[in-house]
């Protein structure tokens, strides 16, 4: 799927958890981010079976339309992307109580920069809106400002996979990522 740029990011929110059966919200910091990008790949390697459930998947950013291309490429993430620079679904979100995305100052961001955060819910069959599992960075030093301490997204997937089936969670914590990790992947993919 190609790049949205909704002029309404409440929208394409709400029309994709109206219609799929749970969807998954992903916030990422933006192009620069190596963390972020190796986060999107592993995303993009669960797509397949997260649709073959039912689900849905939309990234979202608070960074400019114009550096959506470089992500893609960077991350090879083909699903449906958000631009929100004003924060309008964080801030939804958040009055909701459903997730809480912290917002940084950031250059290049006129509004601040969105930080990792995770929400994954029912959609249009169950309990609709039923959180399936949250997760928002509080970015600090310790976490290289919102950078690392993300959780697995395999581990996040198997845990999603048992709720939906009606199952007792297959992990109680989450491998986190870490620099190493991190810089693990970039050297050897």
């Amino acid at each position: 799927m190609s790049l949205t740029e909704s002029s309404d990011p409440i929208q394409q929110y709400q029309i994709a958890l109206a219609n799929h059966s749970f969807l998954w919200v992903v916030y990422f910091r933006g192009h620069w981010c190596p963390f972020c990008i190796s986060y999107l790949k592993v995303l993009q390697s669960l797509l397949p079976s997260i649709a073959k459930a039912g689900g849905k998947v939309l990234i979202v950013t608070a960074e400019p339309a114009s550096h959506m291309p470089a992500t893609r490429e960077a991350a090879g993430y083909v699903g449906e992307a958000i631009v929100d620079p004003e924060h309008r679904l964080a801030k939804l979100l958040k009055e909701q109580k459903l997730l809480d995305v912290a917002i940084s100052k950031k250059g290049g961001y006129e509004q601040g920069v969105a930080q990792p955060a995770i929400l994954i819910q029912r959609g249009k069959e169950g309990d609709k809106g039923e959180v399936l599992f949250d997760w928002a960075i509080v970015p600090s030093a310790m976490n290289l400002g919102g950078a690392k301490d993300r959780p697995d997204l395999n581990q996040v997937w198997d845990n999603v996979q048992a709720k939906l089936q009606g199952k007792q969670p297959v992990h109680t914590t989450y491998a986190l990522t870490s620099l190493l990790g991190m810089l693990k992947s970039k050297i050897f993919g």
